[in-house]
């Protein structure tokens, strides 16, 4: 059973595949193998999807606000995460996908839509915990 990530602000429903490549973001929302789970106080889950391909999946993250809600459901159960943050960075600004401490999710796609030299950047922290 694969896990999936629930956003109702945007209409995002979706699976999520294992991996951030071309292949993987063809088949929907991608999670970087970076050994991170929801389970975890302190892990970063990071998601990617493309906001102008294969279903413009992340097309909407920046009409995300701060205090909106998601979920991600595992095998491990159903983790509630609340927006808290949203950054456009450079695509070599990885530290937004290291641990920042706390359990959270960490929502990236290019940006702005057909430019796509930036990134947005959508962070939102575990509530369950």
């Amino acid at each position: 059973e694969l896990p999936f990530v629930i956003i109702p602000d945007i209409n995002i429903d979706n699976t999520i595949v294992q991996g951030v490549d071309w292949n993987a973001l063809q088949q929907g929302v991608g999670m970087l193998p970076n050994g991170a789970i929801p389970t975890s106080e302190t892990d970063n889950v990071v998601l990617a999807a493309h906001n102008d391909i294969y279903g413009e999946l992340f097309r909407n993250l920046d009409q995300l606000e701060n205090g909106d809600e998601l979920q991600v459901q595992t095998q491990s159960g159903f983790f509630t995460y609340i927006v808290s943050d949203t950054l456009i960075v450079d695509p070599s600004d990885v530290y937004v996908m290291e641990s920042q401490g706390t359990s959270m999710v960490t929502l990236i796609s290019c940006y702005p839509y057909n430019v796509n030299n930036r990134r947005i950047i959508v962070q939102a922290v575990r509530v369950d915990l």
